[in-house]
């Protein structure tokens, strides 16, 4: 089978179960797998592929007509001009993210060696970002899933990001273990979908870690717990950023309000839905 007859017929077999309709994920499984670009693959569309390549290609279109993600199928995804491992066990990163995390790299630039603590951190690609682009941070990223966290190790060493330590550790548990006021910013993306909404996502989602979605009855309990109890681990004035569901907003700023917040702004994401919660320490 040539590249280009094995390309034709995966875009095919992706289009018959719905997976992907552009031919975009089959460019990419091309890409991932045997390091195509799409110039590349048009110079050597005559090339004959090799039984190993043939076979780890049937492998991956069958994962994904069967519904897995392509980024656990693929083993990583590119966040912020930056790739990181991902797989079974670990919320996969979405582009979404990235306003909370340029939101707190923002905030970051008005603060001199700043201490920041990131709560939920699953693959670190906040933690990794912020350490990369902060000057002269030094970042502690708590994540309590034995599966996600060995994604955030991996992740902090693959990018060399030695300002990042990884703290394994359940926030609903863990907060004593912190000082009070020993940090100037404080961002998470925590589960924040509804317990009885979950088993009407995308049959993707039901790849992903449950524990990384079900944010409680309400969507709140992580917001709550984070409003609560780590707020004093920031200094007066520290700030905090927090990625939210699109009709949590009033809800979230109403939970900092209560707990010594002030300066609260709502941050849209692309989709001009609300996405973001900023705000400071009183």
């Amino acid at each position: 089978m040539t590249v280009g007859s094995a390309f034709v017929m995966t875009v095919q077999r992706l289009r018959e179960t719905g997976a992907d309709p552009s031919g975009y994920e089959a460019r990419l499984m091309f890409e991932g797998l045997f390091g195509m670009t799409r110039l590349s693959m048009t110079d050597e569309r005559d090339r004959e592929l090799s039984a190993d390549e043939e076979g780890s290609l049937s492998v991956a279109v069958e994962r994904r007509c069967a519904g897995e993600p392509l980024q656990y199928i693929l083993g990583k995804w590119e966040f912020m001009d930056r790739e990181y491992f991902v797989g079974p066990g670990v919320l996969i990163p979405r582009d979404d993210t990235e306003v909370c995390v340029r939101t707190c790299i923002d905030d970051l630039k008005k603060r001199r060696s700043p201490r920041v603590l990131e709560l939920c951190s699953g693959t670190g690609i906040i933690a990794v970002t912020i350490a990369k682009q902060a000057e002269g941070c030094a970042v502690y990223a708590v994540e309590k899933e034995a599966a996600a966290f060995e994604y955030l190790k991996k992740n902090i060493a693959y990018h060399g990001a030695d300002n990042v330590r990884a703290v394994f550790g359940d926030i609903f548990l863990c907060c004593d273990e912190f000082e009070d006021e020993s940090f100037d910013a404080l961002v998470s993306n925590p589960p924040y979908i509804e317990t009885d909404v979950i088993p009407a996502l995308m049959r993707e989602v039901h790849y992903e870690p449950e524990t990384a979605l079900d944010g409680g009855a309400d969507g709140l309990d992580f917001y709550r717990c984070i409003a609560e109890r780590w707020s004093v681990k920031l200094r007066r004035g520290g700030s905090i950023t927090l990625e939210i569901g699109e009709t949590q907003a009033q809800a979230v700023t109403e939970l900092l309000e209560a707990n010594g917040f002030e300066n609260i702004i709502v941050i849209k994401d692309i989709q001009e839905l609300d996405r973001v919660i900023y705000g400071t320490r009183k």
